[in-house]
């Protein structure tokens, strides 16, 4: 604490000092006015003088304070008598200027009194008892008022304050820190509260200085000491400032308040079993010395192998009841102290060599070989490795392959001592390596000697080059030259005879290619047993037989009859295999069973093999076939396709070593066509490849080998006729039965089939409004919401099942009944698109028109018209059923309206509609395509013609229309709709009245009135809407009975879709009454007890009539309808009204006041806007408002810019600069656009005229003469007279005083004072010199 205030007290003197040192330089930049060398003409300056004046080494001659005056020779008064003396220039350096009265060189010549106005600067010249004198101006003097004087003589100005003398009066420029009209008032730098904190506020000349208390410093005491920059804080504790006071955050096992204090860790004593507690730094320690035990806190025994108590390097294990001595070779013992012989054991592996290794003290002098471990001493045994071997044992293969012998890509594999390397086998052109390191070029492949696309691999072995070939599948030998493929062409084989004593083996492999599902591969065997490859249904089939065992059969299941290549493998040991080497087999492609032939027994015994498939009775060499076991023989069909690499035990079979004779139908290669290339199946028919053929599966319902065929429709209905055709079955069907049939028609209704016989029917299908429908006896109906009478053909099925019976199009399942299980019996008919009986065909939908193709009872074909060639199951009873399918023609007689042509469909037309026509015959007129509604008006299409709507617009005045019923309105009238809005609360809308009966559409207290008295009820209904409508909103309103059937109902009103609508409580009739000759007047009457309406009104619709503002108009359409309301009265309706508020979207700009007028809206602009939305920012400055300025145009007025020398809001005043001006000595003001001027007298010059004139000359000659003033001299250049001004003049005759201060030469804000011919500067209190250029901080 103690240092802190030291550190305080430190800052408060460094404070004062600083300040004593800032005061005295203030004092001393106020007394460097001499430095600036500013007293000329060998005056001398003083410092010490009060205003800093400099006082001249000859005050007589030099009168100014800067000494920079010239000599004033009116000193010595060389005027005699009264005459006044007046410097000028020239040789006596002055003129004697006369007092009023007088004149002449003496004064001594009187004058006539005050003629001559000798009185200067306004003076008024008065006769005195002696002679006239002048009354001079505030501010001048003299005889002549010839005087300005200088109100700064005395010196008014204080604290050294510049002082600028004017006319009349006098201007204090003050220095900093001072202010009034003579500075003579302190400025208070201290008023502001400057000094913050509490801090004390010392005003002083133009500063102020803050005395801060603790803990605060900075110019205004803004700044907080830290107390902790002297870093108070012990033992890396954290400081904390704060005012006046410091906070330290001690380390962890510090205290104090500077966290001096260290706290004893070892005073809890937490060392165990007397270990030494040593104190640290927030921590601890425990010294375990000689107490047994270690650990954090002395709390684990030491453990029995740190006493090291196993010998010879040996490792020491800790166990629960001691330790355990791990030895090395050679040294056993509990603590392996004794020596072994290592070698005792044999144990260097590899026919490695062992070395006993023994101490020098145990053995004596032996052999020895440096230890795995690097002991100095041990003892064991050392085996020395055959090369290639290394290890403690010789266990381990030393890797010849790390240094990587093997060149050019090879790969190195490592043997015990060696390596090998297995040179990269390159197909491609190229050199080829090999040899032990792959580094020599090989030259076996140079000719390429391979055939048919054999690689060639080649080799070195003993210094000679040459090659072998792998052959590609299906040729073998040496150069591949031998074909090992074979095409068998149907009905053929291939017989194999084998020795088995030179078979050694039973294993059979081929590759095969077929598109055929079924056929035999393989048959081998005689009357003991036999073994059969074949293909079922594309798989891969094995069955083998021997005696009277069981059969052994091995399936695989993939399909092989694709055309493509596949490869098989049966292989005979203790199991038989069958495997499919296939790359695109997935799944299981190998199976297995236990073999049926004995240990002894092998397939080898079957000593004939055929191929392909069987011979019938001998071979083609005419030998007997060695009898076979029928059971056993195969009778799948022959082999079409092609069979390569048989493989047989190890005979390889080919074309050249077949016996001859022994084949049939077989050939060397694989002879291959696609057949179905050419696309021979027609009508979009699947073609399948069978080798030497093809087969065409057909689509529906086409038939025939290449599916040209097509079954017969038949017609049923032809121009309206009624038939059907009936099949009856002569045999009975299963429980799972499918009929199916193609179908198409256009009429909605119709009788498709019905099966039963004369005393009862089964099913029924029949077409209700163009869907199906199907029935049983004990079911319920089923009607599809699949539509078929579309023109379409169309596939329904019927699947019959056990308990059910479900319909289908094509593949969709339309839905199903519940039924009883029932089956097609024999005697069963089938009816198809009728019944004989037509009451009762009528009452089943009724006959069937249109065409029925194809019909199929599971796969039997139910055939209309079946050929010689057809295999049709049952024949068919027609009745009035046609061949084909063709259309009626419907366009006879054309069935077309208003021009339309007739185009003939299938069952069906179209129409080819004139323009603004439409419908399927052409019958619907599109009125409003002609265009035939007048400008502003909407048409709308209406039944049987159109009409013209348009929103009207009301102003409340008599205008009202009237319509009245064209006499051919037949329909009931039992609605009106209408839309509207306004924002009056009192409106006649709608009015309309035959006594008794009376209509009434009124808006009353601004709420919409219904009033309705029709037909023969006595009551008037009245029904009053629920809100108000004079909101300016448009409202869509339908006031309609209830119960429009009726003849008396309830009336309801629905206003803006909103629910529940306003309902009546007695009921009236219905509108009728204006069908007859009633006048409905709209949009109030002429003498109606309430005010027509104003707003907007929508085309009325009474009942779906339009009452249309339009009537006919000539040029337009008129309307066809039959039924139209008329108007009848002759005025014209406005119509363009806008449903919306029209000033809803804002659309005045600017502030401009909307107003909706209904068709539109209308701006009121503000003030200097205009146009439709106020949008127009309206030229002020087109009058020309401006008469001596430019004019500049803003909202809502406008700006002049004066020409120099006028004013006013137009420019319309001169502007007199002569108001205020400064001329002296008697000097006439002349103003002019840019300010003004002085004219002087003919003795005073100047810009203001008051310096006194200097001497002028007389120039010229006699073509020229004129005065040269302000002492220029006359002189003549090239024959002219001209005048040489003196400095500081300028002009023709040297009338102009050249203003030194026009250039702005003060520099820092120095205030520029114009001499003669020179410039004197006024500098600010911080800056001197000539031109205010130097800052007096830096001459300190």
């Amino acid at each position: 604490m103690a240092l802190g205030t030291t550190h305080c007290l430190l800052i408060l003197y460094l404070g004062l000092a600083l300040l004593t040192s800032i005061r005295n330089s203030f004092c001393n930049e106020n007394d460097t006015e001499c430095l600036s060398h500013s007293c000329q003409n060998n005056s001398t300056c003083k410092d010490a003088s009060e205003d800093h004046s400099c006082p001249c080494a000859d005050t007589a001659l030099h009168l100014g304070k800067g000494c920079d005056e010239e000599p004033d020779p009116c000193v010595s008064s060389p005027c005699p008598g009264n005459a006044t003396c007046v410097s000028a220039p020239g040789e006596r350096g002055f003129l004697c200027r006369c007092p009023p009265g007088s004149s002449g060189a003496a004064c001594d010549t009187a004058d006539e009194a005050c003629g001559a106005g000798p009185c200067q600067h306004g003076g008024v010249c008065r006769l005195g008892p002696a002679q006239p004198a002048c009354v001079c101006p505030p501010g001048f003097a003299g005889s002549f008022c010839e005087l300005d004087r200088d109100e700064c003589a005395s010196s008014p100005c204080r604290n050294g304050a510049v002082c600028r003398d004017g006319a009349n009066g006098y201007a204090c420029f003050c220095v900093p820190g001072y202010q009034g009209r003579h500075c003579d008032v302190e400025v208070d730098e201290c008023a502001s509260h400057p000094c913050g904190n509490g801090a004390t506020c010392l005003n002083e000349i133009g500063r102020y200085a803050c005395l801060c208390p603790r803990p605060y410093s900075g110019v205004n005491c803004e700044l907080e000491i830290d107390e902790c920059w002297s870093q108070p804080c012990l033992h890396g504790a954290t400081c904390q400032d704060a005012v006046g006071a410091y906070f330290c955050d001690c380390a962890p096992g510090f205290l104090g308040e500077r966290c001096e204090i260290n706290t004893d860790e070892c005073a809890s004593e937490p060392c165990l079993h007397g270990g030494l507690c040593v104190d640290g730094a927030d921590s601890y320690s425990c010294n375990c010395t000689g107490s047994g035990f270690t650990g954090t806190h002395c709390e684990t025994p030491v453990p029995p192998c740190w006493s090291k108590p196993c010998h010879n390097n040996a490792t020491c294990e800790d166990g629960a009841d001691g330790y355990i001595c791990h030895c090395w070779p050679g040294y056993t013992g509990a603590q392996c102290e004794t020596d072994v012989d290592g070698c005792s054991s044999h144990p260097c592996q590899s026919g490695g060599q062992c070395v006993a290794l023994s101490s020098e003290t145990a053995r004596g002098r032996g052999a020895r070989r440096p230890s795995p471990s690097s002991r100095a001493q041990a003892s064991g045994y050392a085996c020395v490795c055959p090369p290639g071997l290394t290890g403690i044992h010789c266990e381990e293969d030393i890797d010849e392959c790390s240094s990587s012998p093997c060149r050019n890509g090879g790969t190195c594999e490592n043997s015990p001592g060696n390596y090998t390397c297995l040179c990269p086998l390159d197909t491609l052109p190229g050199a080829q390596y090999g040899g032990r390191d792959c580094s020599d070029i090989l030259l076996g492949c140079t000719d390429r000697p391979c055939l048919h696309h054999g690689t060639c691999i080649p080799h070195l072995q003993d210094g000679q080059h040459g090659f072998r070939c792998l052959c590609p599948p299906g040729y073998t030998g040496s150069l591949c030259e031998t074909v090992t493929t074979l095409s068998f062409e149907g009905d053929g084989f291939l017989w194999v005879t084998s020795d088995s004593a030179k078979d050694s083996g039973c294993n059979i492999a081929l590759r095969f290619q077929t598109v055929q599902p079924t056929a035999l591969l393989l048959f081998r065997g005689d009357r003991d047993g036999s073994m059969t490859l074949e293909l079922l249904s594309g798989y891969v089939h094995l069955s083998v037989q021997v005696s009277n065992q069981s059969e052994v059969v091995l399936l695989v299941s993939h399909d092989t009859s694709d055309g493509e290549w596949h490869s098989v493998e049966v292989t005979f040991a203790e199991a038989v295999t069958l495997a499919l080497l296939d790359p695109s087999c997935r799944g299981t492609c190998i199976t297995r069973a236990p073999s049926p032939f004995g240990r002894g027994g092998s397939t080898c015994a079957f000593q004939n093999s055929f191929l392909g498939g069987l011979p019938e009775g001998t071979t083609p060499s005419g030998v007997a076939l060695l009898d076979l076991d029928v059971s056993t023989v195969p009778h799948t069909p022959s082999f079409i396709g092609c069979l390569q690499d048989i493989q047989m035990g190890s005979n390889l079979i080919t074309a050249e070593n077949v016996t001859p004779g022994a084949s049939l139908n077989v050939g060397a290669g694989c002879v291959r066509q696609d057949q179905c290339e050419s696309q021979p199946c027609q009508h979009r028919g699947r073609c399948f490849n069978l080798w030497l053929s093809y087969r065409c599966d057909c689509y529906r319902p086409y038939q025939g080998p290449d599916c040209h065929g097509e079954y017969v429709a038949g017609r049923f209905g032809q121009d309206d006729s009624t038939g059907y055709a009936a099949f009856h079955l002569d045999e009975t069907y299963g429980e799972d039965v499918t009929l199916s049939m193609f179908v198409r028609t256009h009429r909605p209704s119709g009788l498709l089939l019905i099966v039963g016989h004369s005393a009862y029917r089964h099913l029924r299908v029949w077409l209700e409004r163009g869907r199906l429908a199907m029935l049983t006896p004990s079911s319920s109906k089923l009607l599809t919401k699949f539509v078929l009478s579309d023109g379409n053909v169309h596939l329904i099925s019927l699947k019959i099942k056990p308990n059910k019976i479900e319909l289908y199009q094509l593949s969709q399942n339309l839905g199903f009944i519940s039924a009883p299980t029932w089956k097609f019996q024999s005697g069963d008919v089938l009816y198809i698109g009728g019944l004989p009986d037509r009451q009762e065909t009528e009452v089943n939908g009724g006959f069937f028109k249109g065409c029925i193709q194809d019909i199929r009872l599971n796969n039997e074909s139910l055939e209309f018209f079946p050929n010689s060639t057809s295999k049709a199951a049952h024949s068919a009873v027609l009745v009035n059923v046609t061949q084909g399918c063709p259309g009626d023609n419907v366009c006879e007689p054309n069935p077309c309206y208003n021009g339309g042509v007739c185009y003939a469909l299938w069952d069906d037309f179209s129409c080819a509609c004139p323009a603004n026509t439409a419908g399927k015959t052409c019958q619907d007129v599109r009125w409003c395509e002609l265009g035939p509604c007048p400008p502003g008006a909407r048409c709308q299409q209406v039944p049987g013609g159109f009409e013209c709507t348009a929103n009207a617009v009301f102003n409340g005045q008599s205008s009202e229309i009237v319509f009245r019923s064209n006499g051919n309105i037949t329909r009931e009238l039992t609605n009106i709709t209408f839309g509207f809005r306004t924002r009056v609360a009192n409106a006649e809308i709608l009015h309309a009245e035959k006594e008794p009966e009376f209509l009434n559409v009124s808006i009353r207290d601004s709420r919409l009135l219904f009033q309705l008295q029709s037909g023969n009820s006595f009551y008037r209904l009245s029904l009053t809407s629920s809100q108000s409508v004079d909101d300016g909103v448009w409202h869509q309103v339908t006031l309609s009975m209830t119960d429009p059937l009726a003849q008396a109902s309830r009336w309801q009103m629905e206003m803006d879709h909103q629910t529940p609508p306003v309902t009546s409580v007695v009921a009236t009739g219905s509108l009728s009454f204006l069908k007859e000759d009633v006048d409905i007047c709209v949009g109030g009457r002429a003498d109606g007890p309430v005010q027509g309406l104003q707003g907007c009104l929508s085309t009325i619709v009474v009942g779906g009539v339009h009452l249309s503002y339009f009537e006919n108009v000539r040029g337009f359409l008129n309307k066809p309808q039959e039924e139209q309301f008329l108007k009848v009265s002759v005025n014209t309706v406005a119509t363009g009204c806008l449903q919306l508020n029209a000033c809803k979207s804002n659309p005045c700009l600017h502030g401009g006041h909307c107003e909706d007028t209904y068709s539109s809206h209308h701006c009121a602009c503000p003030e200097g806007w205009s146009g439709p939305r106020c949008e127009r920012d309206i030229d002020e400055c087109l009058s020309d408002p401006c008469i001596h300025g430019n004019c500049s145009d803003r909202v809502a007025a406008y700006h002049c810019r004066c020409e120099p020398g006028y004013t006013g809001v137009n420019c319309e005043a001169g502007v007199d600069h002569c108001q205020s001006h400064q001329c002296a000595s008697g000097a006439t003001c002349i103003s002019h656009a840019k300010g003004y001027s002085c004219r002087c007298p003919g003795n005073f010059t100047g810009k203001f005229c008051r310096h006194t004139r200097l001497p002028s000359a007389v120039c010229g000659n006699e073509r020229t003469n004129f005065t040269c003033y302000s002492g220029g001299n006359c002189t003549e250049a090239q024959g002219e007279p001209r005048c040489v001004c003196a400095p500081g003049f300028a002009g023709q005759w040297c009338e102009e005083d050249v203003d030194e201060c026009a250039s702005n030469p003060c520099l820092h804000g120095g205030l520029c004072h114009d001499l003669l011919d020179r410039f004197q500067c006024v500098c600010d209190v911080a800056f001197t010199g000539p031109r205010c250029e130097m800052d007096r901080r830096n001459l300190c």
